[in-house]
């Protein structure tokens, strides 16, 4: 209500799905979940002052495709009679999780899908909960902000003259910031504690049969242990960032993924200890008129102010790179419909076999797009206003120099960048990540090559793709002032 000034609640849920499901991220070669090694969260901020509501959700999983991120914001949103532009869903990007449904189309088992169809139900009952839990726990809060810094990740692209390989590059920059928020009751204990980081939580190997989310989940734990609160994680703009360790094929990546998580978890914990959010510093101390250089006491705040809470949305489109014609497109999408049938028929591994069913339903989008008279798709920029404070998220796979220039052209001097953000509809490489003669069809230079067709998408964006989406997010962080 009007007047009361800024209220908070938030609550972590479990999101852990059946035993057996496979892994997300992609990996055809990967092992199913066995067993659980560390639990997945999906957490809920809700934030309340002036007759706004505001729902953050940060969920512990890989990918979501943007239809699937609408239904848990839609759900979420009916639940608390919100606007849905008022419910932000943001992705871990965590490999170590199962897949929602729409990834697993065209190449896996009717029974697998059927379980993700159950599994993505639970999720969205689960977000559902937490959104009305949260809500039921919103009490009178303050809050404070920082950044810290962390060089636990490491760039992870390489071209080597024909195309982009998974290689660290020694020397390279990267987004080493840790941008930190803190929730507290007005006596000064903590309600949340947001951390926002740019990094592929893909510590927990490809062979590791765990479930896992990765290094979040500890981080969280030394978090709540050291400050108290909920914590919740944020992904950034992640795309072309890995962490310094894991990626491999170890079976147990437990100890890493805790050594990493912990070194984030610690520093967030630095950062958020010496933030105050029930005191502040008055003048110094006069000692016979001459201010003692040794005193500046605190004293505690007595007032509770309202906070400006806002939400914007900012719709872009994108463009492909040229496509093939239809009738190259109908060849190629035959292709892959004998492929499925030749690889069948001489007994292939399960996972050749999905490689040729997730092409061939790449071929079918192929054509889908080619028989369009000028295909596009939406790309959305999606930003909170929480005080002096914006968050803007992204519906791609961002890579992290496209943050970087979002925020230092934000009109917000503090401004938390997110990928990942209400689903993703594949990588946003910038214009000069693309080889001289342009990224074609078939897609040739993408990271790895199976990505675009993984996503369903016929070929990677036009390469003016990555600064419409900059101006897109700035468009939304605008709207905010």
């Amino acid at each position: 209500m009007a007047g009361q000034g800024l209220r908070v609640g938030a609550v972590n849920l479990t999101i852990n799905p059946e035993l057996g499901m496979s892994k997300g991220g992609l990996r055809l070669f990967g092992s199913p979940i066995e067993k659980i090694d560390d639990d997945l969260y999906l957490g809920a901020l809700l934030l309340e002052s002036r007759g706004t509501t505001l729902c953050l959700i940060a969920c512990d999983l890989g990918n979501s495709r943007t239809e699937e991120a609408l239904e848990i914001r839609t759900r979420v949103a009916n639940a608390l009679d919100i606007p849905v532009v008022n419910v932000m869903f943001n992705l871990s990007h965590n490999h170590s999780a199962a897949d929602l449904p729409t990834m697993l189309r065209g190449n896996a088992e009717d029974t697998d899908i059927a379980r993700s169809e159950n599994y993505f139900e639970y999720v969205i009952d689960q977000a559902v909960l937490a959104a009305t839990t949260a809500q039921t726990q919103l009490r009178p809060a303050r809050m404070a902000h920082a950044w810290g810094e962390s060089d636990l990740n490491i760039y992870r692209r390489e071209w080597d003259g024909n195309q982009d390989v998974l290689g660290e590059v020694p020397g390279h920059p990267t987004d080493k910031s840790v941008g930190v928020i803190r929730f507290d009751d007005l006596e000064g204990n903590p309600i949340a504690i947001l951390f926002r980081f740019s990094c592929h939580p893909v510590v927990n190997g490809a062979q590791s049969p765990t479930l896992s989310a990765d290094f979040p989940g500890p981080a969280r734990k030394i978090i709540e242990k050291n400050v108290g609160g909920t914590a919740l994680f944020l992904q950034g703009c992640g795309g072309n960032i890995n962490p310094q360790v894991g990626i491999g094929y170890e079976v147990d990546c437990s100890e890493e993924v805790y050594r990493v998580g912990t070194a984030l978890g610690a520093e967030v914990v630095r950062v958020a200890l010496g933030l105050r959010t029930n005191k502040y510093q008055k003048d110094r101390v006069l000692l016979q008129n001459v201010p003692n250089i040794l005193f500046k006491p605190w004293r505690e705040k007595t007032d509770h102010p309202e906070v400006q809470l806002d939400a914007s949305h900012e719709v872009a489109q994108f463009n492909f790179v040229p496509l093939p014609s239809e009738s190259q497109a109908r060849e190629l999408q035959q292709y892959w419909e004998d492929q499925i049938i030749e690889r069948e028929n001489r007994g292939a591994l399960t996972w050749e076999i999905r490689v040729a069913k997730k092409m061939k339903l790449w071929a079918d989008s192929v054509l889908a797009a080619a028989l369009e008279a000028n295909p596009t798709r939406n790309f959305e920029a999606h930003a909170f206003r929480i005080g002096e404070i914006a968050i803007v998220g992204l519906n791609v796979e961002a890579f992290f120099e496209t943050g970087e220039e979002i925020r230092a052209h934000s009109p917000w001097p503090d401004t938390f960048v997110l990928g990942y953000t209400d689903g993703t509809i594949m990588y946003l490489p910038r214009a000069q990540d693309y080889p001289k003669e342009g990224w074609v069809w078939p897609n040739t230079h993408a990271l790895p090559d199976f990505l675009p067709q993984s996503y369903c998408q016929p070929a990677l964006w036009h390469p003016d793709s990555e600064q419409k989406a900059v101006q897109a997010a700035l468009a939304a962080l605008n709207k905010l002032k």
